[in-house]
């Protein structure tokens, strides 16, 4: 009815070990909301709470996930994966490092696949 109704619908997941920390897991929900009409908004990074433990997962798993939404599904299938920082320091976003090497010359790039290319980095 929101939908309808013209109201934007966003989800906003926590990434839980053991729950939704499958790449492919993560990837069909997110192609599911679409469908129904609600973005894919973030992907939280679990806090360390106590009594949470066997919830927890590494930064590096949750880079990997979202590694592996890139190139395989719509953009908009695609959230923003982001830490809360301690005592309100914010939302801040962890993303995958796409961008390898930047000078006033150049510019070299990964892409989703691992490959690797440089791009002229000049004022025209």
């Amino acid at each position: 009815m929101l939908a309808e109704a013209g109201i934007p619908l966003g989800n906003q997941m926590v990434l839980l070990n053991g729950i939704n920390n499958d790449k492919h897991i993560v990837r069909k929900l997110n192609q599911s909301l679409l469908k129904i009409r609600v973005k894919p908004y973030y992907i939280f990074h679990p806090k360390k709470v106590k009594g949470t433990s066997h919830f927890w997962v590494s930064f590096v798993e949750g880079i990997k996930i979202m590694e592996s939404l890139r190139g395989r599904t719509s953009g908009m299938a695609i959230p923003t994966y982001i830490i809360n920082g301690p005592k309100g320091m914010g939302k801040t976003p962890i993303l995958p490092n796409y961008l390898l090497h930047l000078d006033d010359e150049k510019a070299i790039f990964r892409n989703w696949e691992g490959k690797c290319f440089e791009i002229e980095n000049i004022d025209y």
